[in-house]
């Protein structure tokens, strides 16, 4: 009988979801006296265009050798769903078929890694006040690229957000706000509580899901972690980072399979996030967000993200290489997509130039990235460039005649779900 039941909803992503169960398979689970803690894994895919047959075989292997693995046949299920009801609706079905005391919710596109679910085991045994635990991620398997923790979305963070559009000096100071709180995060050696999870991969245990009422299904897609996040802290549990559990999210491999969907399913799920959790105050400050952002009369008044020059390092199919201005002790260097960095990966080094090894270049997609460079010696805190790079490769495939996506379109690379 499992006593663990890992629920990845599938789109689109049958490699990285074949590969996700083999890593698995390799780094299955123990109870806390050391012995193998039996498991399960169930797949839910919902109704993916792309559903060659060999795609589904190779994901119905793995499947097929977690049950004998395990002697176990039931260990290894793929449901086919008929409809794609949204990320919350399928994991709440793939919940239903589940047998474990313990939910392993993830997404296809991640790599397990040695110790990672142990990890997050003991951790919800010996703390019942924790309501779920979520690893420390990274977005390459050499575990350089941490992702960021996802920010809590408020009121106040919409207005901030949408005022520095017009104010360079508030653009600043939150950027810089966000970024002190990723360092805490990434630093951290002792469980940390955090504001939210990122519903890539969280454990939690089944009573207590079912209890607070699994996932909002009414969210097509993202925002369902941040609401089962604050329902999390009313039932008077905490959301914690547990230090030594890591692992790999290759970010957003389904979303950029199907751009449109995505970015029309956030939309729905931002409104509903808002309404649910502030009623009209939170439609009314969308609202106002979106006109500020959209009026053509305003347009004049917006203002460049940062102060400071940028550097241009142009577009490539080879990966760039950030030549620093001075030798620093320890630096953190962000990347985004966004110029504003309100969302930003950190790799931290040393020395006076960077750039990405072979497995974090093969991470990287078809668009443009922003960097900044901050240096950390001595206690500073300091700012010391920023550049801009066009990469033609993605996915390690160079695409030297790429078009450029449309403005808000180019897939994401940190934070975020499917």
């Amino acid at each position: 009988m499992a006593e663990l039941s890992v629920l990845i909803v599938n789109y689109n992503t049958w490699r990285e979801c074949a590969a996700a169960i083999a890593s698995l398979r390799q780094h299955r689970p123990t109870r806390a006296d050391g012995t193998p803690m039996p498991f399960e894994c169930i797949v839910v895919d919902n109704l993916s265009p792309r559903r060659s047959d060999a795609e589904i075989a190779a994901v119905e292997r793995e499947l097929r050798l977690c049950g004998e693995q395990q002697g176990d046949p039931a260990a290894g299920r793929l449901v086919l769903h008929t409809e794609n009801g949204g990320y919350s609706k399928g994991m709440n079905l793939a919940f239903g078929h589940s047998r474990g005391r313990w939910i392993l919710v993830s997404n296809p596109d991640v790599v397990f890694t040695a110790g990672l679910i142990d990890a997050l085991l003991r951790h919800l045994e010996r703390n019942p006040g924790t309501g779920c635990a979520v690893p420390k991620g990274f977005w390459d398997p050499g575990l350089e690229g941490h992702l960021p923790p996802n920010t809590l979305p408020t009121l106040r963070d919409v207005a901030l957000t949408t005022l520095g559009e017009f104010s360079p000096r508030l653009s600043h100071w939150y950027r810089r706000r966000l970024q002190k709180s990723w360092v805490r995060v990434w630093t951290a050696q002792r469980p940390v509580p955090l504001p939210m999870m990122s519903g890539c991969l969280f454990l939690i245990g089944r009573d207590f899901f079912d209890a607070v009422g699994r996932f909002d299904e009414r969210y097509p897609l993202y925002y369902e972690d941040t609401d089962l996040s604050l329902t999390i802290r009313r039932a008077g549990r905490a959301v914690v980072q547990v230090p030594d559990a890591h692992f790999v999210h290759l970010v957003n491999r389904s979303g950029m399979t199907d751009v449109g969907t995505m970015t029309s399913r956030h939309d729905v799920s931002r409104a509903l996030y808002y309404r649910k959790w502030y009623g009209r105050l939170g439609a009314w400050t969308l609202a106002w967000s979106r006109w500020l952002l959209r009026d053509p009369r305003l347009a004049r008044w917006k203002r460049p993200p940062s102060p400071g020059p940028v550097e241009d390092l142009g577009e490539s199919v080879e990966r760039p290489v950030i030549r620093l201005p001075r030798h620093c002790d320890r630096y953190l260097l962000l990347l985004s997509l966004d110029a504003r960095g309100y969302l930003s990966g950190g790799m931290f080094g040393r020395g006076q130039q960077w750039t990405p090894s072979d497995t974090m270049w093969s991470n990287f997609a078809c668009t443009t990235y922003f960097f900044e460079a901050i240096d950390l010696s001595g206690g500073r805190f300091e700012t010391i460039g920023r550049w801009r790079f066009r990469s033609l490769s993605h996915l390690g495939e160079p695409m030297p005649h790429a078009a450029t996506p449309p403005p808000g379109k180019a897939p994401l690379v940190a934070g975020g779900r499917e």
